[in-house]
């Protein structure tokens, strides 16, 4: 076994060449995160905006079918002009007693 015994220098070095690749990772890493970040903010701002329209689209809508069911209803609803009661003549049957 041919085993080399690394020097305190080496070993040092092999450690801040670690350290300088971790904190160029970590330093992409957080990068992204922080664009990762604005991009959700913009896409709740996007939602949030689309709620609100569908929210009025709703309103609208309700509004409208609101308005033509009560125009349908007083369409259909008969019209009494003072009339006491119908046009129709009634036959009043008198049954003889015995």
């Amino acid at each position: 076994m041919n085993w080399k015994m690394a020097t305190l220098n080496e070993v040092a070095s092999k450690i801040t060449e670690i350290d300088a690749k971790q904190d160029k990772e970590i330093a992409v890493l957080t990068h992204k995160v922080e664009d990762l970040e604005k991009t959700v903010s913009e896409f709740r701002d996007r939602i949030r905006k689309n709620e609100r329209w569908i929210a009025g689209a709703g309103a609208i809508i309700s509004a409208v079918v609101t308005i033509i069911g009560i125009a349908s209803a007083l369409e259909a609803k008969e019209v009494n002009y003072g009339s006491n009661g119908s046009t129709q003549q009634e036959v009043l049957l008198q049954l003889s007693s015995d």
